[in-house]
């Protein structure tokens, strides 16, 4: 009989948290057919896990997979830029290993020039169920000229952009679009304007839908981000400089915020690694603070947040960072229970993926700690198992079990 039974005493379904078990969880040909409080009863399959707690397997919504977070190396993150395929290929399995090592099983990510996105996103349909499935944009979409030049497509006018867009959409799972560029840290500021204007980026929100696409922006700064709003982005990333009017409006729209902590943290937390000097520090702590204050603001407004971390970014690791981005969420004030949505419900639901939450019903997507959350945040990093179906996937190492430098 294809079935599995796990025991806990607690569990995050990933809306409500479930305490004072035990609780028996029955899965059969891979799909949740009974929960409920054990009453001593025989298990319905002689394959029992002991689950200390159980809760849906996480999701990361904005990673860069065929980059190495941990490369702290400034001259070796750019030559690898020109490095051959076949290693890049490699570096990306890597990345996904370490992402479900933390107990990933959904991600997407957020773009690549050289297609290695979509090439892992064909090993992994051709895989075992016991690994993490990956929404992938391919290439996202920029400005000529503009930032982005390592996982971006160039447009110029508005043919351009209109062409660019449907011969993305044909293999894209989401389109990505560069709104802005990046910050300058010492001046607490966007470098450059924006990369699309309104009616530009009105016009990339509509050809994405026509293919049924939704849309993710890479956007920081007053102007960019009310040109999001106004054109309906679904899910706006990074975020920096937000205020609330765009938080009013996100609100309004359902537009989805992902606010990415790591990469700024880790470089206001070890500032060396950048050679910033002490006004670029102070820039990085105001950015910083306004994000942490913002994130509370949106939530309690009815934004939602979704944590992803920019893995692949420098100092953000795979796996590692989606963790760190929890804690920041947590640290911003969100609930728990937000906090581990942000992560687990909250993008499935966004983005009409399979629901994993833990309901009769549903397919089994869990992730099996070896402690609650609730008692430890830190409990995340505690990582026993995957479950997947009925197949089950032991961490015999898991690559969280050392203590975060970024999430203090």
């Amino acid at each position: 009989m294809n079935t599995l039974t796990l025991m806990t005493t607690s569990y995050f379904d990933g809306t409500r948290h479930h305490t004072n078990g035990p609780y028996r969880i029955d899965i059969h040909d891979g799909v949740i057919v009974k929960i409920e409080r054990d009453q001593h009863q025989s298990p319905a399959s002689n394959r029992v896990i002991n689950a200390p707690f159980v809760m849906p397997g996480l999701v990361e919504a904005h990673c860069h997979l065929f980059l190495d977070g941990n490369e702290l190396d400034l001259e070796k993150r750019k030559q690898y830029l020109s490095a051959p395929r076949a290693q890049m290929l490699e570096i990306g399995r890597q990345s996904l290993a370490e992402n479900l090592a933390a107990g990933v099983t959904l991600i997407r990510d957020a773009g690549d020039i050289h297609g290695i996105n979509h090439e892992l996103r064909q090993e992994l349909s051709q895989g075992s169920s016991v690994t993490a499935r990956l929404r992938s944009p391919g290439r996202a979409i920029r400005k000529a000229g503009r930032y982005g030049g390592f996982m971006a497509e160039e447009t110029t006018d508005a043919r351009s952009i209109e062409h660019t867009v449907r011969k993305l959409a044909s293999t894209a799972d989401d389109l990505k679009i560069l709104l802005t560029g990046i910050i300058d840290f010492e001046k607490g500021q966007m470098k450059g304007g924006v990369q699309f204007d309104l009616d530009e980026t009105r016009l990339i929100v509509a050809v994405a839908r026509e293919h049924g696409l939704k849309t993710f922006a890479h956007c920081s700064g007053i102007d960019g981000l009310r040109i999001a709003v106004e054109a309906g982005i679904d899910s706006i990333e990074h975020g920096f400089f937000m205020d609330r009017s765009i938080v009013n409006v996100m609100a309004d729209k359902g537009i989805a915020w992902v606010p990415t902590f790591s990469p700024v943290w880790f470089q206001y937390e070890h500032p060396h690694h950048c050679q910033w000097n002490q006004a670029s520090v102070e820039g990085l702590k105001r950015i910083l603070d306004n994000h942490f204050e913002y994130i509370a603001v949106a939530s309690d407004a009815g934004v939602p947040i979704v944590a992803g971390s920019d893995a692949g970014s420098f100092g953000a690791g795979h796996g590692r960072g989606l963790v760190d981005e929890l804690m920041f969420h947590r640290r911003a004030g969100l609930s728990l229970e937000k906090v581990l949505a942000s992560g687990t419900s909250t993008p499935r639901r966004l983005w009409n993926c399979p629901s994993a939450d833990i309901a009769v019903g549903n397919q089994a997507d869990l992730l099996i700690l070896e402690g609650s959350p609730f008692d430890a945040l830190d409990n995340l990093r505690r990582v026993r198992c995957v479950v997947r179906g009925v197949s089950q996937l032991k961490i015999e190492t898991p690559l969280l079990t050392k203590e975060s430098p970024h999430a203090a």
